[in-house]
């Protein structure tokens, strides 16, 4: 191994000592040179460049809640030479800054076109020509009234897969929002919607991250929600029902054998623990005057929408009428 290293550095100081190893070196260098020239002359022509220059609102006072919110940037086309844009904009992000006490007023935040080619020239210089900004002037309204809070509901388009159950309705993870206005909008509104959520095919507890729905004039705070989508297994759960009969008239017993029906159905883990089966079931005395059997059907009466697949282990069952 140290033999073969020996030899790669013979063969090193061989090249250097050649005069192609030289020349090739010269050649290397001038094109350097050359090159930095051609760069240094090309900075010194007019070009245009686009900038995304960074806009900060200062000294604003924690009262203060802008409705419509100050954009963060300001898209800028400038023309001035090379060297000028290469020192003020492309070697650091470039950004302008507006105090907000010298601009605001009686619940507006203003800026003409001149304010923003003013602080633009201030941070390009003002050798500069100002092509095109994205912003021409702003408006923003404001309060520094405390707000309302009000509650926070979700609109949503949901299901869950196969085997499993959406529990409840979605909600939101925040009990409300805060809302704003530089007039009396928010004295009329007592709840805020959010956009709607659409999620299907869901088999466990999901979370969404959902703005608000917006309202004219008025300013949400914060403007998006945590929506819990509550997303239960399905499982089977087993019975016996009482049965209750009804449309009996007054002065007669309707007398049942047996007056219990086995009853399954899927429901919830949750729901899984609770003592009672949710489900109510039922004869109907009328159906006695529509036969002369000794048998009235059974029917599945009021259940929760959580429980799912009801089904009765008994069709019918004997009945016997007696006078009080």
């Amino acid at each position: 191994m140290s033999k073969k290293i020996e030899s790669i550095k013979n063969k090193w100081r061989s090249v250097k000592k050649s005069s192609r190893f030289h020349n090739a070196l010269i050649f290397l260098i001038f094109v350097i040179i050359a090159t930095i020239f051609w760069f240094i002359l090309a900075l010194n022509d007019s070009v245009s460049e686009t900038f995304h220059v960074k806009m900060t609102l200062e000294n604003v006072p924690d009262s203060v809640t802008f409705i419509n919110d100050p954009p963060g940037e300001i898209h800028v086309t400038v023309r001035d030479k090379g060297t000028n844009l290469l020192r003020s904009g492309i070697m650091k992000q470039p950004s302008v800054r507006f105090n907000f006490r010298d601009y605001s007023d009686q619940g507006v935040f203003r800026l003409s076109r001149n304010d923003i080619n003013s602080a633009l020239k201030s941070t390009f210089g003002n050798s500069v020509q100002i092509m095109s900004t994205s912003l021409d002037s702003l408006r923003l309204s404001y309060t520094v009234g405390r707000g309302k809070r009000v509650p926070v509901l979700v609109e949503a388009d949901v299901t869950a897969a196969s085997g499993y159950i959406i529990a409840s309705l979605p909600e939101s993870v925040q009990h409300g929002v805060m809302i704003f206005s530089v007039g009396n909008e928010t004295d009329t509104i007592n709840r805020v919607y959010t956009q709607r959520v659409t999620r299907h095919n869901l088999s466990q507890t999901t979370y969404v991250d959902v703005a608000l729905r917006p309202i004219p004039g008025v300013k949400a705070k914060p403007s998006k929600v945590r929506v819990k989508i509550p997303v239960e297994p399905l499982v089977k759960k087993e019975g016996m029902a009482v049965i209750e009969t009804v449309n009996v008239p007054e002065g007669i017993n309707l007398l049942l054998f047996p007056n219990t029906v086995p009853v399954s159905c899927y429901v919830p883990m949750s729901q899984f623990s609770e003592k009672d089966l949710p489900i109510k079931v039922f004869v109907d005395y009328n159906e006695t005057l529509q036969h002369n059997g000794n048998r009235l059907a059974v029917h599945p009466g009021s259940y929760p929408s959580y429980a799912m697949n009801v089904e009765l282990g008994k069709d019918s069952v004997e009945y016997t009428l007696m006078k009080q």
